[in-house]
């Protein structure tokens, strides 16, 4: 039986679709700064994101149900999000307990990695075909993406644990990559953007919290109500987590794994200079040429990813 995912329709997606991108690209680099924030004020990060990724999920249920779309056949709805639950869970968790380490600017334009990994995985699989335009594109962003992290190594002084932390951080584009086409080729047919946001934001809440008592203590979470500056960042990126997600999933259902990855760029865009101007980080040398190379790749990416609406779901 063909597994269900969400149907192509003809291209009319307008404007509807670089806009979510843009909203959806920002809004992460937000949740990467506010996160850095809170590392440096000494959060349980692990504790963190758990709280965070459970409130925003518990946000947008409420948001479903008074909506009227907290509706569907439940099984396949909670299996779905429990396997994108845990790709969200495992790539925030590598971003969150490592940005204190690396820093959120270099966090940011990890994220703009993904886009090669998911497209590569995405030809694999069949849910995509080659497009000269968006290799090269995909391509160039790859180099820009590997002349950074080729600039964080040599920046890092022989320091095992700085090391080890840079490569759990290059990691996370694997994870994300794996995520996008998941959520996309298991898309439970007929199932509302925003309930499986929700859903997915609250199995990951869940599937996080065991590891945050296993290594930062039950008690740790008390931190975060009793710091007054990291229970203010806590509701922050709760809400800012229930919008990204929003825009996330209505994304993903009007463009498709390979267009969303995108986000990485955009956020790459946005947090960087922002870590270095208001955070007061470093970045690595050459990091002005990729940027250069990756936002250039991104841009030859769209002459051929120009998006296709996917059809509006039943209310």
């Amino acid at each position: 039986m063909a597994v269900p995912r969400p149907p192509q329709a003809p291209s009319q997606a307008g404007l509807a679709a670089p806009a979510l991108l843009l909203v959806t690209g920002a809004l992460l680099a937000v949740t990467i700064i506010v996160s850095r924030l809170a590392a440096a004020e000494g959060a349980p990060m692990l504790w963190f994101l758990t709280l965070v990724m459970g409130g925003a999920g518990l946000l947008l249920l409420a948001a479903a149900a008074a909506g009227g779309k907290a509706k569907g056949t439940w099984r396949p709805l909670l299996l779905y999000s429990l396997g994108a639950g845990a790709f969200q869970a495992l790539a925030t968790a590598m971003a969150y307990l490592s940005v204190a380490h690396v820093g959120a600017g270099y966090i940011s334009l990890v994220f703009a990695f993904p886009l090669l990994l998911t497209y590569l995985l995405a030809l694999v699989v069949g849910m995509e075909r080659i497009a000269t335009l968006r290799a090269l594109g995909v391509g160039v962003a790859l180099a820009g993406g590997l002349l950074l992290a080729a600039a964080k190594f040599d920046g890092l002084s022989g320091s095992g644990d700085a090391f080890a932390w840079v490569l759990t951080a290059t990691a996370i584009p694997v994870v994300i990559a794996g995520g996008n086409l998941y959520r996309t080729r298991f898309w439970p047919e007929g199932a509302q953007p925003l309930l499986l946001a929700a859903l997915m934001l609250l199995m990951a809440g869940v599937l996080a919290a065991p590891f945050a008592i296993l290594s930062e203590g039950a008690g740790a979470v008390f931190t975060l109500w009793d710091n007054t500056t990291l229970l203010g960042l806590t509701g922050t990126n709760i809400a800012v987590f229930a919008l990204q997600f929003v825009a996330y999933f209505r994304l993903q259902q009007t463009a498709g794994p390979v267009y969303l990855s995108q986000i990485g760029s955009v956020g790459a865009a946005v947090g960087a200079p922002v870590a270095v101007l208001f955070l007061g980080e470093t970045l690595p040398q050459g990091f002005a040429l990729a940027l250069l190379l990756i936002v250039a790749g991104a841009v030859l990416f769209q002459f051929q990813a120009w998006p296709k609406r996917l059809p509006r779901v039943r209310a």
